[in-house]
């Protein structure tokens, strides 16, 4: 049986940055598919499929601090990110270390490019605040790509 991996160690990267005090991360990737049946096919029962088009997006929630750190967003930056109105570069990968915001060495990335399209601040009384990011991708999510230069935008 293979390692199991905890939720903790899988993180989600913006720009040079993981979102710090995450509480969950979710990727999503999904294929458009069209019906491509005819009346020719020998048993004209079963459906055809045929992929027309591909798209990911990516959510996040973390507890809201303003705390600084050289390794993590903060809700504030997270939300300097929605009002940017720019593409971030994306990772979801594997971490360890102090935190759990350093590049696990062994690991496979998905990355890419991604509009940050949505934000949503949650302080209900007497509990701890939080937040909710999410960002939808602007071409392909890759696996183990690297961040071009932004002379290759």
């Amino acid at each position: 049986m293979g390692e199991i991996i905890k939720g903790q160690h899988l993180r989600l990267k913006l720009g040079s940055k993981y979102i710090a005090f995450a509480q969950e991360c979710t990727v999503h990737v999904s294929k458009s598919l069209e019906n491509s049946s005819t009346k020719d096919d020998a048993d004209g029962m079963w459906a055809k499929q045929e992929v027309t088009g591909k798209a990911w997006d990516f959510s996040a929630s973390a507890l809201y601090s303003v705390e600084t750190d050289a390794t993590g967003h903060n809700a504030e930056d997270a939300l300097d990110i929605v009002l940017a109105d720019q593409k971030v570069w994306v990772e979801f990968q594997r971490t360890g270390g102090t935190k759990n915001r350093e590049d696990a060495t062994s690991s496979n990335m998905y990355c890419g490019w991604a509009w940050v399209n949505d934000i949503s601040i949650n302080a209900g009384n007497r509990a701890n605040a939080n937040y909710s990011i999410q960002g939808t991708g602007d071409g392909p999510l890759t696996k183990n790509g690297e961040q071009p230069s932004v002379s290759d935008i």
